[in-house]
Parts: structure tokens; sequence; C-alpha cells
């Protein structure tokens, strides 16, 4: 206690009851939780067995469990520290059957979703409209959020809703007949289990006399059920920060944060604002721009260090000067690679920064790029431990049913599939009966009998073997490499390469950790972007501004500094999406500890359009100029006027189009999601909006007034 600020001590001995702790960035949150728990622990004599710690990654888990049994002096401690993902796997691995589910399901990635949801819309009736499967997808896990098993008594407000809704009922019978469950599954059915089945619910509230939750925040709508329906009888304890929430796109609602004090009348309120990260120059310029937002609790961060260097800011002629600006400044102040990040609002933006650092020959790692575990080869590997660990899931099979080729083509697949769906059987089940079918050719009914003897030979020696030795077996078993030598003539050894780190990582497992191979598969399951993060790489780190929550370096570069970009798309000032494109601006800034640096370009490439006069963004002027820096491209400081001449350019609007100009037909260009049609208007004027259909499968409404829209041809 004698290391914390007199608000933190407050917090951490606060009396038992809801508390919400504001922790704003760099402030300490994870200090107060672990000293929070301690002080249960040693001061009010609560067993760690009954203590419930709900986070949001495994990195940000593995640190507070590892710092609170240091805290108490101990290796292990029995206490409950995950993510809210982890703690609904666990729950729903004891209590599936009570929502007609089997206990050993397997969790689909969004690979697999993205397949199971490809062939859903393939096979829908032509009496429903196509669709894009990734926006279905998207809309299934909208809704789950809120209703797990949705009942519609109203008619679809459109006919791309009317195929979400069918599509909602395919893929989760889909599932169910996989004996699986997606991501959302895991925190949905858990709030829907406590919810409606109050004796299962009551078990786990009398294990769990307290419930801390961090970032709450980011929380959804079934994480905040899970939340409150344990924390209803014990003492719930949540820290988070509404300046930093940043994930409505996937469902984080900031209104459980903002009314938390309405939920809970009684609660007990702390606010953190003394910063430990940061110098205090970068504090000020993230406080300018957040303090424009008007859905926020408030709080001013400060901190004791020294001001530090100003955040300086780069103008671009184009965004390769940009690129190659940061590349050298990184070389010219002799930076350790291991401490730098450079951020930015779209993946897209990386392509000709990657280029400028291997140029120079900088090592740097991009986080959340193409993940190694998506990779073609691994995904084969993993679709065979999953079957031998699940045989019910019918998209792994799918998958590897013919890797390597043995004779079972397209043809036969779809008879067999045929087959599963008249007899109500899986397609292992299919398999194993296919044998003596006659109607099928002899060399599949021979592969047919011999893929399935693999699948129970993996599954047999699963049950008492090494993982890595599993793999071994399964690879020279099924001839894996073979097959990717001759498949692949030209790239044939880095795919050797990375099955072989593959079993690497296996053996690594192995020496860790005891769970086999459903334990190896479920760790896989919940892991995100930011675990996979090594800080110990040696080289700069490159990511999204949404992939930086929760980190920190001492010098920060944020690129793509325009309207448009970042703020991603232009709204009302007062529009809830602008006010996050503003939170998320101030989370990336507030990443850094000693330096920070924001440049922008005033022509770039955005989503295959040249724009020529590109506009700096509001967030940079909302910064202020007298907390800015203006460089050249040496690095060397600019002048007032000619920074001024730069950053204070209007934010200008889009030009208003005319009601009679936008009818349906029209085929229109829009600034992120590119070419599309009109299918209808609805009002006129400034109220008038337009759905549209891109090219990229994409339905969306718009207010003409306000969308980056460009009429490309009249019908």
């Amino acid at each position: 206690m004698t290391r914390l600020n007199a608000t933190q001590q407050a917090a951490v001995s606060a009396s038992p009851g809801p508390i919400l702790v504001l922790a704003g960035a760099g402030s300490g949150k994870t200090r107060v939780i672990v000293e929070r728990m301690a002080w249960l622990v040693e001061e009010q004599g609560v067993s760690p067995r009954n203590l419930l710690a709900l986070t949001f990654t495994n990195k940000a888990a593995g640190e507070m469990r590892m710092r609170f049994a240091r805290r108490l002096g101990v290796e292990t401690v029995p206490a409950f520290i995950g993510t809210f993902h982890s703690f609904g796997l666990w729950v729903l691995r004891r209590e599936a059957e009570a929502l007609d589910r089997s206990k050993s399901f397997t969790i689909f990635d969004d690979a697999d979703q993205l397949s199971l949801m490809k062939r859903l819309v393939k096979d829908l009736p032509k009496s429903f409209v196509p669709v894009s499967p990734r926006d279905a997808l998207r809309f299934i896990s909208q809704i789950k959020q809120i209703e797990p098993y949705p009942t519609w008594t109203d008619q679809p407000e459109s006919l791309e809703e009317g195929s979400f809704r069918e599509l909602w009922t395919r893929y989760h019978d889909a599932l169910k007949g996989c004996s699986a469950l997606d991501f959302d599954d895991l925190t949905a059915l858990t709030a829907y289990l406590f919810s409606t089945t109050p004796e299962i619910c009551e078990g786990y509230r009398m294990r769990f006399h307290h419930v801390l939750v961090d970032e709450y925040q980011d929380t959804n709508r079934s994480q905040y059920v899970i939340a409150r329906s344990l924390g209803l009888d014990s003492s719930l304890f949540v820290v988070g920060d509404e300046d930093q929430s940043i994930y409505s796109w996937r469902g984080a609602d900031i209104n459980n944060i903002l009314d938390f004090v309405k939920d809970f009348p009684n609660a007990q309120a702390f606010r953190l604002e003394e910063n430990y990260r940061s110098t205090q120059k970068i504090l000020d310029a993230a406080n300018a721009v957040v303090a424009n937002n008007v859905n926020r609790l408030g709080k001013t961060l400060y901190t004791r260090q020294e001001e530090g260097s100003p955040v300086r800011c780069f103008s671009a002629e184009s965004a390769n000067e940009e690129a190659d600006f940061i590349a050298e400044d990184f070389l010219k102040r002799q930076l350790p690679a291991s401490r730098v990040a450079i951020f930015y609002r779209v993946h897209t933006l990386a392509r000709l920064l990657e280029e400028a650092l291997r140029q120079r020959r900088i090592p740097y790692v991009v986080v959340g790029g193409i993940k190694f575990y998506s990779r073609r080869e691994i995904k084969d590997i993993l679709a065979y431990l999953r079957l031998a660990a699940n045989p019910r899931d019918d998209e792994s099979l799918r998958r590897v049913l013919n890797v390597p080729a043995r004779g079972i083509g397209n043809a036969t697949r779809e008879r067999l599939e045929e087959y599963a769906r008249l007899r109500n059987q899986t397609l292992l089940e299919v398999l194993r009966e296919s044998e003596y079918d006659q109607s099928l050719p002899a060399r599949a009914r021979s592969s047919a009998a011999a893929f399935v003897e693999t699948i129970d030979f993996l599954a047999s020696r699963a049950k008492d073997t090494d993982l890595a030795e599993v793999v071994e077996l399964l690879l020279d078993r099924i001839g894996y490499r073979d097959y990717v030598r001759q498949s692949d003539e030209k790239e044939f050894q880095n795919r050797i390469e990375i099955i072989e780190e593959f079993v690497v990582s296996c053996k690594e497992y192995d020496s860790g950790k005891s769970g086999g191979l459903q334990g190896f598969l479920q760790d896989l399951a919940l892991q995100t972007d930011a675990d996979q993060w090594d800080a110990d790489a040696g080289a700069v780190t490159l990511m999204t501004c949404h992939s930086a929550k929760g980190l920190e370096f001492d010098h920060v570069y944020l690129l793509g500094m325009e309207e448009d970009l970042f703020p991603m798309t232009r709204f009302d000032d007062d529009d809830d999406d602008m006010e996050e494109e503003r939170r998320l601006c101030y989370v990336a800034m507030t990443r850094a500890r000693k330096t920070l640096t924001l440049t922008h370009a005033q022509s770039r490439m955005v989503y295959g359009v040249s724009h020529n006069r590109r506009t700096p963004s509001r967030f940079l002027g909302e910064a202020g100029m007298q907390r800015l820096q203006m460089v050249d491209y040496s690095g060397a400081v600019k002048t007032e006027r000619q920074f001024r001449k730069t950053i204070s350019a209007p934010v200008t609007a889009h030009p208003e189009m005319e009601s009679s100009e936008l009818r349906t037909g029209t085929t229109v260009r829009h600034a992120r999601f590119g070419r599309g049609v009109v299918l209808y208007t609805k009002g006129a004027g400034e109220k008038m909006t337009a759905r549209v259909r891109f090219e990229t499968g994409r339905v969306a409404m718009l207010l003409v007034a306000k969308a980056p829209l460009e009429i490309v041809s009249k019908r």
C-alpha cells in the first residue's frame, strides 16, 4: 500500500460493495486490481479461491496472475484470473448440457466461421438475395450479444436482412451439428445461462464472492450480464476508462461504464488521474484531443515526471515520403528497435512502411497481419487434430478429406454430404459406413476407410501421448511433408519450415502444460493479436491503433493523420462514431512513454483511388499548434508560420448532392467502400438517405449529405 498514491490507496481499501475506478491511461490500474485482491486476502480474510478477476487478453490475464502470486509470495494462486472468454469456456465445459450442447465442443475461429458461412450463402435458396458472408457474420455477432436465441416476430426491414435471418438459423444449426461454438458463444451463452438458470448462476455466485473486472469500458452486452449476474450479491470492483472505449464495432457499449452508478446506486467512484507512463507534453496533447468528446465522465491526466520533448508533427508531400521519413528518422535518432512502435488506423497503410523499413534493413514485426496459425499448412494439421478431438466437426473434415489427395473428389464428397443430411449423421459416421457402399468408386471407399482409421488412431494416441508426438505421427501417417514438397516446388522449403516451427511450438506446449490435445486447441482458440506480440523480438513493432490498446513503447510514430483516414470517415461533430475515433486517437497517443511523432501526407492512394489534396486530421488541430512541434524531412524544427500554413487548413465538408441527382440505379463511389449501386433512397435534402449495394457485397444505408459519395454514372 505504501507504493500507491492516495487515490489508489482509497480505492484498494474501500469497503466492499459496487466500486467504480476510473483509471486514466498509464495510471496503474493493474496494480490497483492486484493490490485490491491482496488486500481482500490479507486484510479481509478472503480465500483466493473466492476471487474472480476478468480482463480481455491472455497477456493481460497472465501478467495479473503472475503479479498477484508474486504479491502473495507464492508460485500459483487458486483465484480464477482470466479473460471473459476463458471464463465462459470454463463455465460451458461444465454446464453445456443445460443448453442442450455437448461438453466436448470445439471452438470455431474466424477462418472456420467464414468457410462455413461461404458454404451456407452458396446453398441459400434462390428466394433469398445473395449477401456477403462477412456481413452475415457481422449481423450474427451483433445480434448474439443481445439475444443468443432470437425469435423474430416482425418482418425484416430489407431483403438482405431476410437473408441474414435465414443464415442465422442455418449457421447455428450447422454449429450444433458439428458440436462447435464460435468465439461469441463463449460469453453470449454463458450470459444466457446465468440469466435463465438462476440455480446455476447462484452456484457460481457462491463460489466467487468478489468479482473484479478490468477494462470495463470494453464490455459488451453479454459480458455486462455476466459481471452483473455474479456481482449482485458480491463485491463488484470494476476498473475502466471511458476515454479508451474503442470497440463498439465488436459490441462494446460505452454506456456500461457511463451508467455504472445508475446501475448500482450505492456505488463508490474513484478517479485515477496520475499517469506513470508518459511525459507531460504527450499527456497535454492527448488530453486536448479527447476533451472535445461529450460522452465522458471526465478526467485530466497529469504526471510528476519530466515535461519531455514536444510532440512532433511531420507533413509529407506523399505517402511514400511519409514512410521514408519515419524510417530515416528512426535511423538518425538511433532508437532501440524493440522500444519503437508505428501505429496506423488501417492495415493497408503498412505496405509502404514495410518497404521503407526493408530497404534500410530495419528489423520489424507486424502484429495482426497473416497469423502463423492461419497459414494453410497449419490449418490443415489443426483440422486433423480438431477432428480427432471432436468427431462431429464436419467443417474440419471437409477441409482435409482430400488433403493430401486420396481420390475423394468433389462429386464423392457431395454424395457423402447428401447421405449425411438424409440420415442425420455426421460426415465421419457416413465415412465409416462408406466402405460397404458399392455405389462409390473403389478407390474412394478404400481412402475413406484409411481416413477414418487415421482419425481413430490420432484420437486414441492423443489420450496418453504428448502433443508433439501425436503431430509427428500424423505427419508421417498421411505423408504431409512429401505432399507439401510435391504440390509447391518453389515455396516448399518455407512451408516445411512453418511445419517444423509448429512441431516446436507443440513441444514447448508439452513442456509447460498438461492439457493435452484438448487444452492446446482451447488455448489456441482463445488467442488474440496482442497475445502474439513479443516484446523481446528486437524489432520495430507495426500495428493498428486498436491492436496497440494495453501496450506501451518508449517511442511512437502515428501515421496517416488525415481526414477520411483518421478520423476514418466524416461524421457530425456530435456523432458517437466520431467520438470513438477521437478516443482511438487518444489511446494511440498515450501508448508513448518518451516521444510521440504524428505524420500525415498531402497525397495518398486510398482504397485504390489517388487523392492529391488530402486534409490534415482535425485531431492535429484539436491537439493544438502550441503543443506540437513541426519538423521537416531531416527532423529540423520548422517555423511557426510554416506550421500554421499546414495544420490550420479547415476541415471541409463534402459537396452536397441535389436530391434529384441520386435515384435507384445510380452508380456511386464511396471513399471507403468503393463503387456501388443505389438500391433506393428515402427523404430529401439534408435528411436524404440512400441504401447502396457495393461491389464488395457490402450493403449500407448512408446519409447523403454527410457520406463521402460521388456519382459515377446516372441510370
